[in-house]
């Protein structure tokens, strides 16, 4: 009787489940035959060697980047995951390949991914259900910083900085809808092409005398940038650094040994180019990132392969930093600033003033100072150095309550995610984005948005990789520490 009983309440579980079950939902791509892709890819490859060859050969730049400009738009927007693959090869370059400091390639490739997804959207109406609720709390961020840019006095730099708000939330909804939409194999692209951009660039940037010309530009003489003019120091280590956290993951994952060959080289590699920015709060939050595990004790006992492969991590860089400093040692200018603790502790109390300004500027306009308007109204030199307080300063008590609940989401999605190497990946980069927080202004960049994508759709993933049934009561018990 107990048997029947128990053979009827699990058809009813699983009949339940079966009316629950949403249908699959369409992929991001326009339906192509499978020979069709192939012939499509092995087009572009020959058109981009003979842009290369037009290059380098036949010493015309202009001409053989067209060549390869041309077929890689048109592939792009006819395939949002190739589309991705291209935005994410050419992110760590930021806005440094440019033309005339107008029109770059990064932003180049971010047209090229929007127009492919509304033009799949129009063709194939894909029923994304946006199931996580941080992307609507962005979004409303988002319509706060418009509404909030019509009450300040430059309403058009405003309204200018509010738009750009606007096309950093479409576009985490726009990788969100890719990486939701597609298989476990869009993600590792993804990731693989930003790795492989990440140690590219600064390679060429490195042989090409790009990175001394870059160093020059700043004032301590450090590396600020990959290709093009210096960036900010700070969001070249935090592009490194989540290249790097992203190389651990895909070495965990991935099986293939020549991939493993090219995770190896950027893990060490890109601490030798973490260590050469100078980021005191990058290699902090790096290194808090890498140390977070032990937090979780319970969680690194049941999986003791990965711990080990963590541990073999941090041995790994350690060693490339050491050899570095050995062999070649570091500009003085820059191991004086890691090293002094004096000027440590005067570059805190400078940014510490402009943290105070901003909770004096939210008693004082609670809608903000607005973007523009923040150093006529606080007198500070700079934005406030963190994300929470930049939110609060310039955009107000609004943005900073939006700003609390959209990190709280993401740190529930994480928390809820079962305990796989996407869970792993998915808490290290959102650890490390939110300890970088603390330290520089991020809501305005485009790799913060990006990687947040990654964050919530590794959730899925996850799921795909859990553990049998008779596991699964000890995962969800130990996830609960997380």
């Amino acid at each position: 009787m107990f048997s029947s009983m128990y053979t009827t309440w699990t058809h009813d579980i699983i009949d339940e489940g079966a009316l629950l079950e949403e249908p699959l939902e369409r992929t991001s791509d326009i339906p192509l035959a499978p020979a069709m892709s192939y012939l499509l890819l092995v087009a572009w490859l020959i058109l981009c060697a003979i842009g290369l060859a037009v290059a380098v050969g036949a010493k015309s730049p202009l001409a053989g980047a067209m060549v390869v400009a041309i077929p890689t738009f048109v592939g792009m927007v006819i395939k949002p995951t190739f589309a991705l693959c291209i935005a994410m090869l050419v992110l760590p370059t930021g806005a440094g390949v440019a033309w005339q400091q107008s029109f770059s390639l990064d932003r180049a490739a971010g047209l090229a991914l929007a127009a492919s997804f509304f033009l799949n959207v129009l063709l194939t109406r894909p029923g994304l259900r946006i199931r996580h609720q941080a992307l609507w709390v962005a979004a409303a961020l988002s319509l706060w910083i418009g509404v909030t840019a019509l009450v300040q006095p430059y309403l058009g730099q405003e309204l200018r900085r509010a738009f750009t708000q606007f096309q950093l939330v479409l576009l985490i909804l726009i990788v969100y809808w890719i990486l939701e939409t597609n298989s476990e194999a869009t993600f590792r692209w993804a990731l693989r092409s930003y790795v492989v951009g990440m140690v590219g660039s600064v390679v060429v940037a490195l042989r090409s005398g790009q990175a001394i010309r870059a160093m020059q530009e700043t004032r301590d003489v450090r590396y600020a940038a990959t290709l093009g003019h210096a960036i900010d120091a700070n969001m070249l280590s935090a592009l490194i650094a989540v290249a790097f956290l992203s190389a651990i993951y895909l070495f965990a994952r991935d099986r293939s040994l020549l991939w493993r060959a090219v995770y190896l080289v950027a893990l060490v590699f890109l601490p030798i180019m973490m260590l050469r920015t100078g980021s005191r709060g990058g290699l902090v939050a790096l290194a808090f990132t890498l140390l977070s595990p032990l937090l979780f004790v319970r969680q690194v006992l049941r999986r003791p392969a990965l711990a080990a492969l963590l541990l073999a991590v941090v041995v790994l860089a350690s060693l490339s930093v050491g050899l570095l400093v050995r062999e070649q040692a570091l500009a003085g200018s820059v191991a004086e600033r890691l090293t002094n603790v004096g000027r440590a502790k005067q570059a805190l109390a400078f940014r510490a003033e402009a943290l105070d300004r901003a909770v004096h500027a939210a008693l004082v306009w609670p809608l903000g100072t607005g973007y523009i308007s923040w150093f006529e109204r606080t007198g500070s030199p700079i934005w406030p150095h963190n994300d929470l307080f930049f939110a609060l300063g310039v955009y107000g008590i609004p943005a900073a309550v939006l700003f609390a609940v959209f990190v709280i989401l993401l740190m529930l999605t994480v928390k809820r995610t079962p305990l796989t190497v996407e869970k792993l990946y998915a808490r290290a980069v959102l650890t490390f984005l939110l300890v970088m927080g603390l330290n520089i202004k991020q809501v305005s960049a485009k790799y913060y948005w990006v990687f947040l994508a990654f964050v919530l759709a590794a959730e899925r993933l996850g799921w795909n990789h859990v553990e049998p049934q008779g596991e699964m009561a000890e995962e969800m018990a130990d996830d609960q520490d997380s």
